[in-house]
């Protein structure tokens, strides 16, 4: 029973010989944003009695919100002597337990500081499947990091997070942190966009010191190693240069009258020849010199000119190789 019908049937008996001051009734909440693990009586009603604060269980977790309804209001009014003013069977507490968002840049600069030594420079790191955490807010470490596992090669990398503050829901106070992870390096990339077919120079490429981009294959860090060579899809400004974009672009190809140079200081000599393989530029193939029948190794220059370097020596061609490339000339 109540104070209030204590003293009511006090007085109905005219039992009351002075007065006694009436207690003040306690006030329902109808929101309460609370910062502890524990739900307390106080959370749910105002102006208690001295010493009448107590828990009542767990609170839900940070950034997450109970509802308490009027029928569980009633009963732990009843069960701790709680005198509430508009008792109501409709009446209702929203309990809000108070949160900060753990969000993706918090989780990429924990993987930054956990990596292992990637030699001081930038390094770019991708999450997988993130969804943001909200944890307590007043504690300096929500979370742990564990079990990072980085390939340096492909970029991948696999961690556990575990929450400092337990929920006791293993769902939420462990789970896999993944992405990618991408140290700084010198590469060759692209300067403008360039599309499919596009024969690239070295002008079509700059150097960057510190890339930290994706590189599905060998990149390059020297222009004259692409130049003269053909883009086998399109690309963007910016992006590397990888081995999977290029082809050697064919100048010469097999049987193809060539003319073969050879220069040294004071010297320029020149010979009818027959290319044995198909070459771009700057790429060496092997000429027949059909004076001497050596087969020798060049550089085309052009669609007509190989460049024998100097110290370059010739080897004899064999019987099999000269019957081809006669065929070869007189069906041209």
């Amino acid at each position: 029973m109540n104070v209030r019908a204590v003293i009511g049937l006090l007085v109905a008996a005219g039992c009351m010989a002075y007065s006694i001051p009436a207690a003040k009734a306690a006030t329902l909440k109808t929101t309460s944003i609370i910062t502890a693990g524990t739900v307390r009586l106080s959370d749910l009603f105002a102006d208690l009695e001295p010493g009448q604060d107590r828990v009542l269980g767990p609170a839900p977790a940070p950034g997450s919100s109970i509802q308490v309804g009027g029928g569980q209001l009633l009963a732990i009014a009843d069960q701790y002597g709680v005198d509430w003013l508009d008792q109501s069977a409709s009446a209702q507490v929203t309990i809000t337990r108070a949160g900060r968002m753990l969000d993706k840049d918090y989780f990429i600069n924990l993987v930054r500081q956990n990596l292992p030594d990637t030699g001081g420079g930038p390094v770019s790191v991708d999450l997988i499947d993130f969804h943001p955490i909200a944890v307590p807010p007043d504690d300096p470490k929500p979370v742990t990091l564990s079990d990072l596992n980085w390939d340096p090669r492909s970029g991948r990398f696999t961690a556990t997070i575990y929450r400092t503050q337990t929920t006791g829901d293993s769902t939420q106070d462990s789970y896999l942190l993944a992405g990618t992870v991408h140290a700084a390096r010198r590469v060759l990339v692209f300067s403008h966009a360039l599309q499919p077919g596009s024969v690239v120079s070295m002008a079509d490429v700059s150097m960057n010191d510190a890339y930290t981009g994706r590189a599905q294959d060998r990149t390059y860090t020297d222009e004259a190693d692409i130049d003269g060579m053909t883009l086998t899809h399109a690309v963007m400004a910016g992006d590397a240069v990888q081995e999977r974009d290029l082809h050697r672009t064919v100048v010469v190809h097999k049987g193809d009258p060539v003319l073969i140079v050879f220069t040294a200081p004071g010297l320029h000599l020149t010979a009818s020849g027959r290319a044995i393989e198909d070459g771009g530029v700057g790429q060496y193939v092997r000429v027949l010199n059909l004076a001497s029948n050596m087969i020798i190794t060049g550089r085309p220059n052009n669609a007509s000119e190989v460049i024998v370097e100097a110290g370059s020596s010739g080897m004899p061609s064999d019987a099999a190789t000269l019957r081809r490339l006669t065929t070869s000339s007189r069906g041209g």
